[in-house]
Protein backbone atom coordinates (compact mmCIF):
# COMPACT_ATOMS: atom_id res chain seq x y z
CA UNK A 1 0.00 0.00 0.00
CA UNK A 2 1.37 3.61 -0.40
CA UNK A 3 2.53 5.66 2.43
CA UNK A 4 -0.58 8.06 2.47
CA UNK A 5 -3.19 5.22 2.36
CA UNK A 6 -1.01 3.75 5.56
CA UNK A 7 -1.07 7.50 7.13
CA UNK A 8 -5.36 7.48 6.86
CA UNK A 9 -5.59 3.60 7.98
CA UNK A 10 -3.11 5.03 11.11
CA UNK A 11 -5.38 7.75 11.70
CA UNK A 12 -8.37 5.70 12.04
CA UNK A 13 -6.82 3.48 14.61
CA UNK A 14 -4.71 4.06 18.23
CA UNK A 15 -2.14 2.10 16.16
CA UNK A 16 -1.01 -0.01 14.08
CA UNK A 17 1.73 -3.13 14.24
CA UNK A 18 4.08 -3.41 10.49
CA UNK A 19 5.84 -6.36 11.52
CA UNK A 20 6.50 -8.90 14.52
CA UNK A 21 8.60 -6.19 17.03
CA UNK A 22 7.21 -2.32 16.01
CA UNK A 23 3.25 -0.72 16.41
CA UNK A 24 3.40 2.98 15.38
CA UNK A 25 0.94 4.84 17.08
CA UNK A 26 -1.48 6.99 15.39
CA UNK A 27 0.66 10.09 17.04
CA UNK A 28 3.46 8.55 15.10
CA UNK A 29 5.60 7.11 18.02
CA UNK A 30 7.31 4.22 16.95
CA UNK A 31 7.29 1.68 20.13
CA UNK A 32 8.88 -1.82 19.83
CA UNK A 33 8.23 -4.72 21.85
CA UNK A 34 11.71 -5.98 22.15
CA UNK A 35 13.23 -3.21 23.28
CA UNK A 36 10.61 -1.63 25.26
CA UNK A 37 11.82 2.13 24.12
CA UNK A 38 9.75 4.61 22.00
CA UNK A 39 10.99 7.62 19.72
CA UNK A 40 8.44 9.97 18.88
CA UNK A 41 8.19 11.95 15.39
CA UNK A 42 6.15 14.95 13.84
CA UNK A 43 5.26 12.96 10.70
CA UNK A 44 4.68 9.88 9.12
CA UNK A 45 7.29 11.33 6.50
CA UNK A 46 9.84 11.66 9.18
CA UNK A 47 9.43 8.35 10.93
CA UNK A 48 9.96 6.70 7.64
CA UNK A 49 12.76 8.56 6.77
CA UNK A 50 14.58 7.29 9.58
CA UNK A 51 13.20 3.74 9.54
CA UNK A 52 13.38 2.75 5.49
CA UNK A 53 12.89 -0.86 6.34
CA UNK A 54 9.46 0.10 7.94
CA UNK A 55 8.39 2.07 4.95
CA UNK A 56 9.69 -1.18 2.78
CA UNK A 57 7.61 -3.43 4.95
CA UNK A 58 4.53 -1.07 4.31
CA UNK A 59 4.88 -0.26 0.96
CA UNK A 60 4.99 -4.50 0.26
CA UNK A 61 1.98 -4.78 2.65
CA UNK A 62 -1.60 -5.29 1.21
CA UNK A 63 -3.71 -5.27 4.40
CA UNK A 64 -2.86 -5.28 7.89
CA UNK A 65 -5.04 -7.21 10.32
CA UNK A 66 -5.36 -8.34 13.61
CA UNK A 67 -3.02 -11.19 14.53
CA UNK A 68 -5.01 -13.20 17.51
CA UNK A 69 -2.87 -16.07 19.00
CA UNK A 70 -3.81 -18.51 21.49
CA UNK A 71 -2.47 -18.29 24.91
CA UNK A 72 -0.55 -20.79 26.44
CA UNK A 73 -2.76 -21.94 28.87
CA UNK A 74 -2.68 -23.67 32.03
CA UNK A 75 -0.43 -26.08 30.55
CA UNK A 76 2.49 -23.88 31.05
CA UNK A 77 3.40 -24.17 34.62
CA UNK A 78 3.95 -21.53 36.92
CA UNK A 79 4.80 -18.61 34.58
CA UNK A 80 5.95 -16.19 37.30
CA UNK A 81 4.44 -13.15 35.28
CA UNK A 82 3.98 -12.20 31.49
CA UNK A 83 1.87 -12.16 28.66
CA UNK A 84 2.71 -14.58 26.06
CA UNK A 85 1.07 -15.97 22.61
CA UNK A 86 1.34 -19.57 20.85
CA UNK A 87 3.20 -18.26 17.64
CA UNK A 88 2.61 -18.05 14.09
CA UNK A 89 1.37 -14.97 13.30
CA UNK A 90 2.27 -14.94 9.68
CA UNK A 91 1.45 -17.51 7.00
CA UNK A 92 -2.17 -19.48 5.71
CA UNK A 93 -3.97 -18.10 8.92
CA UNK A 94 -6.61 -16.22 7.17
CA UNK A 95 -9.46 -17.60 4.87
CA UNK A 96 -12.71 -15.53 4.67
CA UNK A 97 -15.78 -17.48 5.13
CA UNK A 98 -19.49 -16.45 5.01
CA UNK A 99 -20.88 -14.06 7.60
CA UNK A 100 -24.06 -14.95 6.86
CA UNK A 101 -23.35 -18.85 8.89
CA UNK A 102 -23.22 -16.65 11.73
CA UNK A 103 -26.40 -14.19 10.98
CA UNK A 104 -28.97 -16.72 10.41
CA UNK A 105 -32.08 -17.10 12.53
CA UNK A 106 -32.07 -13.31 13.79
CA UNK A 107 -35.48 -12.20 12.59
CA UNK A 108 -36.63 -12.07 16.36
CA UNK A 109 -33.25 -9.76 17.18
CA UNK A 110 -29.79 -9.91 17.75
CA UNK A 111 -27.08 -9.19 19.84
CA UNK A 112 -23.34 -10.06 20.44
CA UNK A 113 -24.89 -12.19 23.39
CA UNK A 114 -26.57 -14.49 20.67
CA UNK A 115 -23.93 -14.18 18.60
CA UNK A 116 -21.47 -15.52 20.93
CA UNK A 117 -23.68 -18.12 21.76
CA UNK A 118 -23.69 -19.44 18.43
CA UNK A 119 -20.10 -18.54 17.87
CA UNK A 120 -19.82 -21.03 20.84
CA UNK A 121 -21.92 -23.77 19.21
CA UNK A 122 -20.27 -23.93 16.06
CA UNK A 123 -17.03 -23.94 17.00
CA UNK A 124 -17.48 -25.63 20.41
CA UNK A 125 -14.78 -28.15 19.86
CA UNK A 126 -12.86 -26.65 16.88
CA UNK A 127 -8.73 -27.77 16.74
CA UNK A 128 -7.97 -24.26 14.65
CA UNK A 129 -8.73 -20.56 15.55
CA UNK A 130 -11.94 -19.23 14.11
CA UNK A 131 -12.70 -15.20 14.59
CA UNK A 132 -15.73 -13.09 13.99
CA UNK A 133 -16.70 -9.34 14.28
CA UNK A 134 -19.69 -7.80 15.47
CA UNK A 135 -21.18 -4.67 15.81
CA UNK A 136 -23.28 -3.65 18.90
CA UNK A 137 -26.37 -4.41 16.84
CA UNK A 138 -25.52 -8.14 16.99
CA UNK A 139 -24.89 -7.94 13.57
CA UNK A 140 -21.47 -10.11 12.01
CA UNK A 141 -19.24 -7.88 9.48
CA UNK A 142 -16.41 -10.58 9.12
CA UNK A 143 -15.90 -14.59 9.28
CA UNK A 144 -12.47 -15.96 9.39
CA UNK A 145 -10.85 -19.47 9.40
CA UNK A 146 -7.10 -19.27 10.73
CA UNK A 147 -4.77 -21.74 11.40
CA UNK A 148 -4.49 -24.09 14.48
CA UNK A 149 -2.43 -21.11 16.75
CA UNK A 150 -3.45 -17.88 15.00
CA UNK A 151 -5.94 -16.06 13.07
CA UNK A 152 -5.66 -12.61 11.42
CA UNK A 153 -9.10 -9.96 11.66
CA UNK A 154 -9.81 -6.63 11.21
CA UNK A 155 -10.94 -4.77 14.13
CA UNK A 156 -13.44 -1.87 13.16
CA UNK A 157 -14.89 0.86 15.02
CA UNK A 158 -17.39 -0.46 17.34
CA UNK A 159 -17.14 -4.00 16.84
CA UNK A 160 -16.85 -6.70 19.42
CA UNK A 161 -14.01 -9.52 18.55
CA UNK A 162 -14.97 -12.75 18.95
CA UNK A 163 -12.32 -15.80 18.52
CA UNK A 164 -11.80 -19.47 19.80
CA UNK A 165 -8.88 -20.76 21.77
CA UNK A 166 -8.11 -24.56 20.88
CA UNK A 167 -5.78 -24.90 23.59
CA UNK A 168 -8.88 -23.29 26.75
CA UNK A 169 -6.51 -20.77 27.23
CA UNK A 170 -6.33 -17.16 28.57
CA UNK A 171 -6.28 -14.04 26.44
CA UNK A 172 -2.68 -13.59 24.51
CA UNK A 173 -0.39 -10.73 24.54
CA UNK A 174 -1.68 -10.38 20.83
CA UNK A 175 -4.49 -10.57 21.75
CA UNK A 176 -4.62 -7.81 24.02
CA UNK A 177 -1.99 -5.65 22.47
CA UNK A 178 -3.83 -5.67 19.10
CA UNK A 179 -7.59 -4.89 20.12
CA UNK A 180 -5.57 -1.80 22.14
CA UNK A 181 -4.45 -0.75 18.87
CA UNK A 182 -7.70 -0.37 16.94
CA UNK A 183 -11.08 1.32 17.88
CA UNK A 184 -12.63 -2.04 18.07
CA UNK A 185 -14.92 -2.19 21.64
CA UNK A 186 -13.72 -5.37 22.81
CA UNK A 187 -12.46 -8.86 22.40
CA UNK A 188 -13.87 -11.79 23.34
CA UNK A 189 -11.58 -15.50 23.71
CA UNK A 190 -14.09 -18.64 24.53
CA UNK A 191 -12.36 -22.20 24.19
CA UNK A 192 -12.70 -25.11 22.37
CA UNK A 193 -10.91 -27.25 24.12
CA UNK A 194 -12.99 -30.01 25.51
CA UNK A 195 -11.65 -30.73 29.09
CA UNK A 196 -11.31 -27.13 29.56
CA UNK A 197 -14.03 -24.52 28.82
CA UNK A 198 -13.75 -20.94 29.47
CA UNK A 199 -14.65 -17.36 28.20
CA UNK A 200 -12.67 -14.24 29.08
CA UNK A 201 -13.84 -11.06 27.86
CA UNK A 202 -11.70 -7.77 27.51
CA UNK A 203 -14.49 -4.33 26.46
CA UNK A 204 -12.64 -0.83 26.49
CA UNK A 205 -14.76 1.85 28.32
CA UNK A 206 -14.50 5.96 27.33
CA UNK A 207 -11.79 6.06 29.65
CA UNK A 208 -9.72 3.44 28.16
CA UNK A 209 -5.87 4.56 27.71
CA UNK A 210 -4.82 2.81 24.61
CA UNK A 211 -0.99 3.37 24.41
CA UNK A 212 -0.60 3.17 27.90
CA UNK A 213 -2.23 -0.19 28.12
CA UNK A 214 -0.70 -1.67 24.88
CA UNK A 215 3.06 -0.88 27.00
CA UNK A 216 1.80 -2.41 30.47
CA UNK A 217 0.77 -5.79 28.51
CA UNK A 218 4.70 -5.93 27.75
CA UNK A 219 5.79 -5.48 30.99
CA UNK A 220 2.96 -7.41 33.07
CA UNK A 221 3.97 -9.65 36.29
CA UNK A 222 2.21 -11.49 38.05
CA UNK A 223 3.04 -13.51 41.36
CA UNK A 224 4.82 -16.73 40.38
CA UNK A 225 2.27 -18.91 42.62
CA UNK A 226 0.05 -18.40 39.56
CA UNK A 227 -0.35 -20.37 36.48
CA UNK A 228 -0.71 -18.50 32.86
CA UNK A 229 -4.49 -18.39 33.08
CA UNK A 230 -5.11 -17.39 36.56
CA UNK A 231 -1.96 -14.80 36.33
CA UNK A 232 -3.49 -13.56 33.21
CA UNK A 233 -6.55 -12.58 34.98
CA UNK A 234 -5.30 -11.14 38.23
CA UNK A 235 -3.05 -8.57 36.33
CA UNK A 236 -5.89 -7.96 34.10
CA UNK A 237 -8.65 -7.72 37.16
CA UNK A 238 -6.08 -6.02 38.85
CA UNK A 239 -5.42 -3.04 36.28
CA UNK A 240 -9.04 -2.48 35.27
CA UNK A 241 -9.19 0.92 36.61
CA UNK A 242 -6.10 1.77 36.03
CA UNK A 243 -6.11 1.72 31.95
CA UNK A 244 -10.45 1.75 31.45
CA UNK A 245 -11.31 -1.38 30.55
CA UNK A 246 -13.98 -4.20 31.81
CA UNK A 247 -12.32 -7.75 32.04
CA UNK A 248 -14.72 -11.00 32.95
CA UNK A 249 -14.10 -14.73 32.98
CA UNK A 250 -16.94 -17.54 32.93
CA UNK A 251 -15.98 -20.91 33.18
CA UNK A 252 -18.89 -23.40 32.33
Amino acid sequence: MTTEYFDKLLQGNNAIKVDDENYIFNDYELYSTESKLSKNYNSLEELLSDNPKIKEIIEKTYEFYLPLEGGRGQGSGAMGGGFTSAGGRKGNNREVLLNAELNLGTSGGNSVDMVLDRFKEKYGNATREYAIAVDSQGFVHQHIKGGKSSVGIEGNKGETIIHNHPSGGNFSKADLQNVASTKAKGIVATSSNTSQKATYTFEKTDKFKSKEFLKAVDKAKWPTKYDYDKGASWWLKKNQSTYGYKFTESHK
